[in-house]
C-alpha cells in the first residue's frame, strides 16, 4: 500500500484554507498532484459540490476518461457517503482522509455512515487510511465550521 504523503494533505488543507472551508480534496498519483478542490457548496448553490466530488469531475474530464485506478484521494476530512460512493465508481485505490466523521459532527450535522462502512459494502475494494494529519484537518474545522 502507499504510504501517505504529509506534502499531499497539506496541498488539500491548503486548498481548504484559500477558500474558507474545511473540506479539501487533492487527487494523486504516487507522488504527483494532479488536481486540487475545496468545497464550493454555498458558492456554487450546489449541495453536492463538495471537495471530492469536485476533483473527481475535474480530473475525469481533464483526463477525458471516468476509470481514475492507480490515483489516491486525500481529503482534509472524511468522505460523506455520496464522495466515499464516487471514489469507488471511479475506481479510486486509495482515500487518505484527516478527521472522521464522528469528529465533524461534534461541528455540524453529518450522515453518519462511515466510509469504511461503504466500502465494505461495495462491489470494488478500496483501501482507506484514517486520521492522516488529524490534528492539522481539525484546525480548519475550528476555523471554518
Amino acid at each position: 500500500m502507499i504510504k501517505p504523503d504529509i506534502r499531499i494533505m497539506k496541498a488539500a488543507i491548503e486548498i481548504a484554507e484559500e477558500n474558507g472551508t474545511p473540506f479539501g480534496a487533492v487527487l494523486a498519483m504516487g507522488d504527483e498532484i494532479f488536481i486540487t478542490a475545496a468545497n464550493q457548496t454555498k458558492k456554487l448553490h450546489d449541495p453536492t459540490a463538495h471537495a471530492e466530488l469536485l476533483a473527481i469531475r475535474k480530473l475525469s474530464s481533464s483526463l477525458k476518461k471516468t476509470e481514475l485506478s492507480g490515483f489516491s484521494l486525500y481529503t482534509t476530512c472524511e468522505p460523506c457517503p455520496m464522495c466515499m460512493s464516487a471514489a469507488i465508481w471511479s475506481g479510486i485505490d486509495l482515500v487518505i482522509y484527516g478527521c472522521s466523521i464522528p469528529e465533524i459532527s461534534k461541528y455540524m450535522p453529518q450522515i453518519d455512515l462511515q466510509s469504511s462502512e461503504v466500502a465494505n459494502r461495495s462491489f470494488r475494494k478500496i483501501n482507506i487510511e484514517k486520521d492522516f494529519m488529524a490534528d492539522e484537518c481539525l484546525r480548519l474545522l475550528d476555523k471554518f465550521a
